[in-house]
């Protein structure tokens, strides 16, 4: 079955892993002999975080969520607009927990760890706290909370004080592990809300349920009677100090819970819950459990001292209008690599997607044989030669040649069926073109543009390894004698005046090199397809060159390129130098005409505000100080001369880590020189 190929639940990952865990829990748990509650020391604090599924297919993807999603209750949270109705904050995943009447544990377990609660340490937990500490409190709140409930209300029972406690053992043996259960085939006894609230308490953590508010019919989907299970535990007996503020989100439906886990993501929704319900046209605030009636007058206080809580804007019921909801911030995955199974499935779900891709590719293979003549089977066989349409910057394979593929099918939509392309002359060859190794098809050595896809079989730049030191980067001059802009690449290696100057010529030049250059007329000859191939090229602009020249090195071949940027290069170097020199023997003329003369300390680069004083104010005070404690200290030593700067006619003192030029002059020489 392909919905077996990943294991159903994520311990099955790694059992090592898994192991650790369960041994660290109970280990954890602390037990004080006072009468508090038992509680954990640290291991509260984890939370899980899924990994997202996106990058995988959909087929694929239909796998992952069969093994560990589990789509009931997800979809008819959704369905309900409970569950992932505010866009602007994470999706939730419901994971899959056993339905044996210990789900609540179970799902707590995995929230924060990965493991259900299978060697029932949360529900022992419970029980021994429920058992061996001072449950008054907890028994006055639950009493609280019933009297409250509109069962209680319509019932119109008056309860004394034996039935109260009649009641309150029954809640008491719930929790057990060992009490037998004959109705339903569960395992273990379902458990109430005031269970959840003593496990928060327990873990010092607030739970967040997130339920339907009737119990509805699986069939007909009528209202049974009102849910109370859903809303905000807040661990209430301990200081919120004390307390992990991010809380734990789970799901409950059809009398079942499910943690409800973010997803890993960097996206720009937020990681947080709703605090309120979107109902009927207006938001509800989830109902907090278990408060009395001084903690119910400061409800709003409470949430933002046990939680973290932010407002977020979201779109009202009439156009254009805009909310502020509360939101419970939730924690971001930090489990540690040791006992984080996450990690491990993922890993896992990787090599079993390669397997099923290969399998699959395999299966696609057997069924269908390849057809040569297909379009899809060209994309193998590309050729070294470009595709004749200019400015096209693919290459042409096997059998769509002299095209490409995206030009040869933009000619079949376009022309005929009956294409030129099937009677292709033999090939013509000019200087500087050979003949493929084993086709025979033409190939140019360097025929490759700076403008392609890199990385692919399509594009392979040069590899002289003096090409790296004439990009556009350095500044290189227009083509045009006497032209001070720099060059273009994609004009040919003018600059963008001159090459929109040459182009109101571009006429008369074209008719000119008909007449005069031998192959210019070949290359723009009709003797077949391939020399339409050749139409946009033309010989090497060096002298006593015969090869073809190339747009992407301005006109020359390869080898002349290199020579012509040598040659610009040190002509480059030369201007520069003289710039340098000329621009230094200007400057000390303005210096001197400065009327606002400089400190006279060498390190000191002040303005003097007298010109009768040498020192400025600053310099003045700090050899005050100097002269004042000279009984006290050593004098201080005097500052080694400065050295001038090492550009001829600069007058500025030269710096050691610019090896021996200021500053202005190092700059100028790394933009130039």
């Amino acid at each position: 079955m392909a919905e077996q190929l990943l294991p159903q639940a994520l311990y099955l990952s790694n059992m090592r892993k898994a192991v650790k865990i369960r041994e660290r829990t109970p280990e954890d748990i602390f037990k004080p002999i006072n009468g508090i509650i038992h509680h954990f020391k640290s291991m509260h604090r984890y939370t899980l975080e899924m990994f997202r599924t996106c990058q995988f297919c959909p087929q694929f993807r239909e796998i992952i969520h069969k093994a560990l999603i589990d789509r009931n209750i997800q979809t008819s949270l959704e369905n309900q607009k409970k569950l992932n109705w505010c866009r602007e904050v994470r999706k939730l995943v419901a994971l899959k927990t056993n339905g044996d009447g210990n789900c609540l544990m179970h799902a707590a377990s995995q929230y924060m760890w990965g493991v259900q609660d299978t060697d029932l340490v949360l529900r022992k937990a419970l029980f021994s706290t429920l058992k061996e500490t001072d449950t008054r409190n907890f028994k006055f709140r639950w009493q609280l909370e019933s009297l409250k409930s509109q069962e209680f209300v319509e019932t119109g029972l008056c309860y004394d004080t034996r039935n109260w406690t009649d009641e309150w053992d029954s809640l008491v043996k719930m929790a057990s592990t060992d009490t037998p259960v004959v109705h339903c085939g569960l395992q273990y006894n379902s458990l109430e809300e005031i269970h959840i609230f003593v496990l928060c308490n327990i873990l010092r953590r607030p739970i967040i349920v997130i339920s339907d508010k009737m119990l509805r019919s699986l069939e007909s989907g009528s209202n049974f009677s009102p849910l109370k299970v859903g809303g905000i535990y807040l661990p209430l007996h301990w200081p919120a100090q004390e307390c992990y503020r991010y809380p734990i989100v789970l799901g409950y439906d059809s009398q079942h819970f499910a943690p409800l886990v973010t997803l890993k993501d960097s996206g720009p929704e937020i990681r947080a819950v709703p605090l309120v319900n979107r109902d009927k046209g207006r938001f509800e605030d989830l109902k907090v459990h278990f408060l009395t009636d001084p903690e119910n007058e400061m409800k709003e206080k409470l949430l933002k001292e046990y939680l973290m809580v932010i407002e977020i804007p979201v779109q009202g019921w009439d156009h254009g209008t805009t909310h502020l909801i509360n939101a419970a911030k939730l924690d971001e995955a930090n489990l540690p690599k040791e006992i984080n199974l996450v990690d491990d499935y993922f890993e896992l779900v990787q090599h079993e997607h390669k397997k099923w891709q290969e399998n699959n590719e395999q299966e696609r293979r057997e069924l269908h044989a390849p057809n040569p003549l297909e379009h899809s089977t060209p994309q193998l066989s590309l050729m070294d030669i470009k595709c004749e349409t200019p400015n096209c910057p693919f290459f042409m394979s096997v059998n769509t040649q002299p095209l490409c593929h995206e030009c040869s099918e933009r000619r079949q939509k376009n022309q005929n069926k009956s294409s030129k392309a099937n009677s292709k002359p033999g090939p013509e060859l000019l200087p500087g073109m050979t003949l493929g190794p084993s086709r025979g098809e033409l190939y140019e050595p360097m025929a490759w543009n700076s403008e392609e896809p890199t990385g692919g079989p399509r594009s392979a730049p040069p590899t002289a390894p003096s090409l790296f030191l004439f990009s556009e980067t350095t500044a290189m001059k227009c083509r045009s004698p006497g032209c001070p802009f720099t060059l273009n690449v994609q004009h040919n290696g003018f600059c963008e005046r001159c090459h929109n100057a040459r182009q109101l010529n571009a006429g008369h030049t074209s008719d000119n090199k008909r007449h005069l250059d031998p192959a210019f007329v070949a290359a723009s000859g009709k003797g077949g397809p391939t020399a339409s191939r050749f139409q946009n090229t033309v010989p090497c602009l060096g002298r006593e060159c015969g090869t073809l020249g190339s747009t992407v090195f301005e006109g020359y071949c390869q080898k002349c390129f290199i020579e012509a940027q040598n040659q610009r290069f040190h002509e480059a170097k030369r201007t520069v130098e003289q710039l340098i020199s000329s621009r230094h023997r200007d400057k000390p003329r303005t210096t001197q005409s400065s009327p606002r003369p400089k400190c006279a300390r060498a390190s000191c680069k002040n303005i003097l505000a007298c010109r009768s004083e040498e020192l400025c104010m600053e310099c003045q005070h700090l050899s005050q100080r100097v002269v004042s404690g000279a009984h006290h200290s050593e004098p201080m030593p005097e500052e080694p001369p400065k050295q001038r700067c090492q550009a001829p006619a600069c007058d500025h003192f030269g710096n050691a880590k610019c090896n021996g030029y200021c500053n202005e002059c190092f700059q100028f020489k790394q933009m130039y020189g």
